[in-house]
């Protein structure tokens, strides 16, 4: 009974993992970014200085436009220096986007200010897997840094200052940058474009996880860090105005003139999730879909070239420029400026306060004055006010409410918002002589069509007890002949608040919030409990019911308490067919109270349709954020399988069964007792562990780890499968291949593992370490094929003489004596010794695929430079000739062998390889490449089991002829 539980929980977490893979896009949306296109042919002019010869690879240009490529050393630069950095295979021709619209941009700049952009060709390193590219590329950068000054030397500015744009890990090549004090009081403003600063994609290589580690080290003694505790939140009307660095202190800090802007892009960039886009240590972050004018997810490439994005950064930078007295562009060095334009930009654009304004001037003109004291209204402007029109609101009609709700449609600047006491004339016109703004409480929102859209949400309640001499908001709307449209809608906080909790994995069914909105709504407000890890999601949906006009796109703004910058804006352009996916990209602090600070979500309507809101669990979107957020534990939790099938193939190795059970390829892989290690795996990690990545997976619910290890224990099974598949399919032709090689080495046929071993280890000293695992394998591939025609020869010989004698015995005895006689010794002429043990030797090769496969960057990168040995060592060397030389041992000794009086030894190896099973689940489950650390145990393990088994043997039959 307990077995068939473990194997349906296994089918059903595997099938919903891969559930997860087929509905990978299921957040994705479509490419809404706009291509950015080139005025003129792109020039890139290569920038020569001194420490070219240490990197003859890397290159440095200046962008430019034209039909003839401009020289640098022969030009007169005095624009404001701007690096781009590429990140991980990304070209230095991705700077034209950014660069282009900031030539266009000049051009219509009546300040003259202008930006000289500047890129690094690091000839696409896959800097993201392998860790000696990233350090190499940092002091490059260095050079690079020193080299584009060096070019403003005669300027008159006395210390210029450059902007770094570093898209993917070029951002974080520029955060290792900042460790060195020469270099990093020259930089101004670093920007990092959908790049993972917070860690690593994936660890496979001691080198990155060191590089991290040193610039959080450097990061935090140079610079204060924010954290959120239980109490913060970003939702609250007070925290939102607050920056980011407000809770930083800059007084001492060694990084204080350096501005850290990040940016991630969403839901589309599949590569480098959301809540790997934020720095501990950054001043500021947005996503894309939450800034001002961009409103769009971007994808991983879009980052660099979306139109949207490209103008809201160069806008930035234009406004951080100014002009010397010389007509030299810089930018300005005060940080806190700096930081309020950005904030400008990429969060929330014209941060007012409230101030007084005189209503009569500016109603001097003709002018409208209109009350209106229902609840809920709209009014429109199909081809604009021709003169300019006040809408009142009497505040005294609406005692019993609280919130006033006000959207318009292209809201002009010289509209605004404000409170005021109404006074009447002999004529009972009313009108207002003075007031106070309120114009900072619009928030724009996306919309379609480029259609400026402006909302407004007051407390009315409050406004009375802070201004009793109040008697009317007043909405200014401007003489224009652009269509404009507003809607009032005046409401009781109850009335428009729902608050939900997170429901059950296993709720799946549908949930109505509200079964029909009343007609003139504009908004809802939902609260959501119990949400605080990172891939549990809910599908909200808002149906339009019944629409008195056109159907209106619905937009959707969500707002995390603990995590800044990432308020998420969706636009439902289709609400029957389009879905809201909620789920948070940061998980929330321990101890975090998310029934007290809940996540929030606001719904702006459109007031001339009703809906029905509804929500449910979503198994597509939450498996596909368990594949996104962990497909990288997969090699760690299988590494762990493999080992439980070893260790079960060794503790019954001297049960008689398991002699024939050995040559079934799949004897031991259909099992489920790798389950057990989930659990004290748990509980060692709590003791044994201090690691703070560690503490955050620990916090992980059960019911993910079982997914994951369901997963790779299928994915064993399916591997064996394909490996067998394979055999079959290319035995004969392997077989051939491999028997020609042993027919020309036939003298020396008793040495061949030796004679394989030294070729193989020379190989990698020569090269690396990764070329000579994957000869292994393809060499292993070839033993285990030539072993499996043999066996395949062996069960047809052996059956065929079965036949036969059977057909003899049956017309008498004679003859079957020598029959027997006869089948021992052609049995005996064709045993294939040690390799016959199928399973057993599947288990090493997958091990041994899993290692190379964790080197591979080794093998890429002496391809592509053959020079590993001049920017660092091969760290996969040294693991790969321990592996390769345990193989061979075991090669040699014909393993695996069984020794009877050797069972001791059997069960002591068994329980080692099970502790090494659980460390994989312990400490490799973020770092893969300490998995090469456990497979080089285990193999040296095996071959020494093996030596000390057969000298055993050795020495009790020797013993016994003596005696």
């Amino acid at each position: 009974m307990l077995k068939n539980f473990f194997v349906i929980v296994i089918i059903l977490s595997a099938v919903s993992f891969f559930y997860g893979v087929y509905n990978i896009n299921v957040e994705v949306e479509q490419n809404a970014c706009q291509m950015t296109y080139m005025f003129e042919k792109p020039q890139f002019s290569r920038v020569y200085f001194s420490d070219n010869e240490y990197f003859p690879h890397y290159g440095l240009y200046y962008y430019n436009e034209g039909r003839i490529p401009k020289d640098v050393e022969t030009i007169h630069l005095n624009g404001a220096p701007v690096i781009f950095v590429p990140g991980n295979g990304g070209s230095y021709k991705q700077v034209r986007s950014l660069a282009s619209v900031a030539l266009r941009k000049r051009r219509g700049n009546a300040a003259d200010v202008h930006l000289d952009y500047f890129t690094i060709d690091f000839k696409e390193e896959l800097s993201a897997l392998y860790g000696n590219y990233l350090e190499r590329q940092t002091i490059y950068l260095k050079a690079c840094i020193k080299a584009v000054l060096k070019m403003y030397a005669n300027n008159k500015i006395a210390e210029r200052e450059v902007v770094i744009i570093g898209h993917s890990m070029g951002a974080v090549v520029a955060y290792a940058v900042l460790r060195d004090v020469e270099i990093s009081k020259y930089i101004n403003t670093i920007i990092s474009l959908s790049a993972p600063i917070k860690k690593p994609l994936i660890i496979v290589d001691k080198k990155i996880d060191e590089f991290y580690k040193n610039i959080t080290d450097y990061m935090s003694n140079a610079r204060s860090s924010f954290k959120p505790n239980e109490n913060t939140n970003f939702c609250s009307t007070t925290s939102s105005r607050n920056l980011l660095n407000h809770h930083f202190d800059y007084t001492d800090s060694i990084l204080k003139n350096v501005l850290l802007i990040s940016i991630g892009g969403g839901n589309r960039d599949l590569l480098v999730q959301p809540g790997l886009t934020i720095s501990t240590f950054s001043d500021l972050h947005s996503m894309t879909m939450s800034i001002p004018k961009v409103w769009i997810s971007c994808d991983h490439l879009s980052a660099v070239w979306c139109l949207q994005l490209m103008l809201v950064i160069n806008r930035y930078m234009f406004d951080i420029s100014t002009r010397d007295a010389y007509n030299y562009v810089y930018f300005i060095k005060d940080r806190i400026l700096r930081e309020q334009v950005a904030v400008n930009h990429f969060v929330k654009p014209n941060i007012l306060l409230p101030k007084e304004i005189n209503i009569e001037q500016k109603a001097k003109n003709k002018t409208i004055w209109s009350e209106d004291s229902r609840r809920s209204f709209s009014k429109g402007f199909r081809e604009g006010p021709r003169s300019n029109f006040i809408q009142l609101i009497p505040l005294w009609k609406h005692k019993h409410y609280h919130k006033l709700y006000v959207n318009v449609l292209h809201l002009d600047h010289g509209d605004f918002l404000f409170g005021c006491s109404v006074k009447s004339t002999r004529n009972e016109n009313m009108f207002c002589k003075d007031g106070i703004s309120l114009s900072h409480h619009f928030q724009t929102l996306p919309s379609p069509k480029n259609q400026l859209r402006s909302v407004a949400i007051l407390d009315i309640n409050n406004l009375r007890n802070t201004y009793a001499n109040w008697s009317h908001i007043g909405l200014f709307v401007h003489a224009t002949r652009a269509p404009t449209f507003y809607s009032i809608d005046i409401h009781n906080p109850k009335e428009r608040q729902i608050y939900l909790k997170v429901p059950r994995w296993s709720t799946l069914q549908k949930t109505s919030l509200v079964n029909e909105s009343v007609q003139g709504t504009l908004y809802f407000k939902i609260f959501i409990q119990g949400l605080e890890e990172t891939y549990p999601t809910i599908e909200l949906r808002v149906e339009p019911l019944t629409c008195m006009g056109d159907l209106k796109p619905i937009i959707i703004k969500m707002c995390i308490p603990w995590a800044p910058g990432f308020t998420k804006y969706q636009t439902l352009l289709d609400p029957s067919a389009d879905f809201f996916y909620v789920n948070v990209p940061v998980s929330s602090p321990i101890g975090y109270n998310s029934s007290r600070n809940p996540i929030s979500l606001e719904i702006f309507l459109d007031s001339s349709c009703r809906y029905h809101i509804s929500y449910k669990f979503s198994v597509a979107g939450t498996m596909s954020k368990v594949v996104q957020q962990f497909y990288q534990w997969i090699p760690s939790h299988l590494t762990a399988v493999m080992l439980i099938i070893l260790k079960n193939q060794i503790w019954h190795f001297g049960c008689e069964s398991h002699e024939s059970r050995g040559f079934q390829p799949f004897y031991g892989f259909f099992q489920y007792s790798s389950l057990y290690i989930i659990t004290g795996c748990r509980i060692l990690g709590k003791l044994l562990t201090r690691n703070e990545s560690i503490d955050t997976v620990r916090g992980l619910s059960f019911y993910l780890v079982i997914i994951i290890h369901s997963t790779a224990i299928v994915s064993s099974i399916l591997a064996v499968s394909l490996i067998w598949i394979l055999t079959i399919v290319n035995a004969n032709g392997l077989s051939r291949m491999f028997n020609w090689c042993l027919l020309r080495l036939e003298p020396t046929a008793n040495n061949l593992p030796v004679l394989f071993g030294t070729f193989i280890i020379s190989l990698a000293i020569k090269t690396c370490g990764g070329l000579a695992l994957v000869v292994t394998c393809i060499l292993y591939f070839c033993l285990i094929s030539n072993a499996y025609r043999d066996h395949t020869e062996n069960w047809i010989l052996k059956t065929a003489i079965s036949l036969h004698k059977k057909a003899r015995c049956v017309n008498g005895n004679r003859g079957c004596t020598s029959l027997s006689c006869e089948r021992q010794n052609h049995t005996n002429l064709i045993r294939c010794e040690g390799m016959n043990n199928f399973s057993f030797h599947l288990t090493l090769f997958i091990l041994l695929c899993i290692m190379t496969a964790l080197n591979f960057m080794s093998l890429v990168a002496w391809m592509k430079d053959k020079s590993i040995e001049r920017y660092g060592d091969d760290s996969s060397l040294i693991p790969s000739l321990i592996v390769i030389s345990s193989l061979i041992v075991l090669w040699l000794l014909k393993a695996p062998r069984k020794i009877s009086s050797f069972g001791i030894c059997y069960k002591a190896v068994s329980i080692l390889l099970y502790v090494s099973a659980s460390s994989c689940i312990i400490y490799c489950q973020e770092a893969l490449y300490q998995l090469n650390f456990i497979i080089v145990i285990v193999f040296v393990l095996l071959g020494a089991q093996e030596l000390l088994g057969q000298g055993w043997e050795y020495f009790v039959l020797n013993t016994r002829k003596n005696k």
